[in-house]
């Protein structure tokens, strides 16, 4: 709308000028900037109702510093394309309460589909919602606009850097006995609820482990071997209270996702557990691998809160009846602990040598 204000100024201008000076051809050149101008309005009212806009992100995932391509998608239902379009994207990092507005200029709007293309580079992990708040739509000669507002939205889950921990996995944490949900797909063990394998029977096995209905459709004696439950000996506990500043926040993000990778690199599985905003309560995820890594990833990113009260009576109260070996607690001042002892204060800045420099013994 500006532009027109700006148009219609020069527009008087050219008015008063041609009435100074008694001049005829000024006077049909103001003649014919008001027609342009009333064309020009009248042009981008039918385009804007005409033209229908949208954002989409093709990948929602994103490393650290890395680029993120976003589309900006256009419908134009009309029969005379527009000019040129320019777009307003804005990013708001939802951890750090960071917003960030850019305009971005695009090609001509031709009838039917058109796509346009720009990249983004967030410069911090966690959760960002982009989000496409208006377009400003010009007419043929390209001098005059005006805005629509748009409200489409996408997310954008930036992955925090990580750095390698020395993690050692002592006898006791490997050999874990516990109850658990998965079990091992290489060694047998007792747990009588799942089957591990079926076999011949041989000199020495019990009379109770005989496979009754398996050995008379094969008339032959069948043993059946038992799973071994895989139990997580290990829970770390994020809490995200008394995180004060934005570098504070990524070095916390970073040493809890660098702990996590290395525990599940050496092959320990873990809880991570972490109070959740849209639950109210304690969440847990277990980490075996990779796939279970970027799931805890993006749930964290999309779902921590500071915690009511203390992090580790909440965890206990409601995982009561599970026993671990080792608690870790990361606090949001950088204070890393184990079984209640103080292993390592690090900082914000210097986070990543001072975690090189711990031996975390498991």
């Amino acid at each position: 709308m500006a532009s027109f204000v700006i148009g219609g100024i020069v527009t008087l201008v050219t008015f008063y000028i041609a009435l100074i000076y008694a001049s005829t051809a000024i006077g049909l050149l103001g003649f014919a900037e008001a027609v342009l101008l009333v064309l020009a309005f009248v042009f981008l009212l039918f385009q804007r109702s005409r033209i229908r806009v949208m954002l989409r992100i093709p990948i929602g995932v994103a490393e650290q510093g890395g680029r993120v391509q976003v589309q900006i998608g256009t419908v134009n239902r009309g029969p005379i394309p527009c000019m040129r379009i320019r777009y307003r994207v804005r990013m708001w990092n939802t951890l750090q309460k960071r917003r960030r507005s850019v305009w971005h200029s695009g090609a001509m709007v031709y009838s039917g589909e058109n796509s346009y293309q720009t990249v983004v580079c967030p410069q911090y992990a966690g959760n960002y919602l982009v989000e496409l708040r208006s377009v400003k739509l010009y007419d043929l000669t390209g001098l005059f606009y005006l805005t629509k507002r748009i409200k489409s939205s996408a997310g954008i889950q930036v992955l925090p850097e990580v750095a390698p921990v020395s993690v050692r996995v002592t006898e006791r944490t490997r050999n874990f006995f516990g109850d658990a949900d998965v079990y091992d797909d290489f060694r047998p063990g007792n747990d009588s609820s799942e089957i591990f394998d079926v076999r011949e029977f041989r000199d020495g096995d019990k009379i109770q482990s005989i496979h009754w209905k398996l050995s008379a459709k094969m008339q032959e004696l069948v043993v059946r071997e038992d799973s071994q439950p895989l139990a997580c000996p290990v829970v770390l506990l994020l809490d995200s209270a008394k995180i004060r500043t934005g570098k504070q926040a990524q070095a916390f993000l970073s040493v809890a996702a660098s702990l996590v990778f290395s525990m599940m690199d050496v092959h320990c599985p873990h809880y991570v557990s972490w109070y959740s905003g849209s639950q109210q309560d304690m969440v847990r995820v277990r980490v075996d691998d990779e796939e279970d890594y970027y799931t805890f990833l993006s749930s964290y990113l999309a779902d921590m809160r500071e915690a009511p009260q203390e992090i580790r009576q909440l965890y206990r109260e409601k995982y009561r009846y599970d026993h671990e070996l080792h608690t870790l607690l990361l606090t949001g001042e950088l204070a890393l602990s184990m079984d209640g002892k103080l292993l390592k204060k690090l900082s914000e800045v210097e986070w990543k040598e001072r975690l090189s420099a711990l031996e975390l013994i498991l």
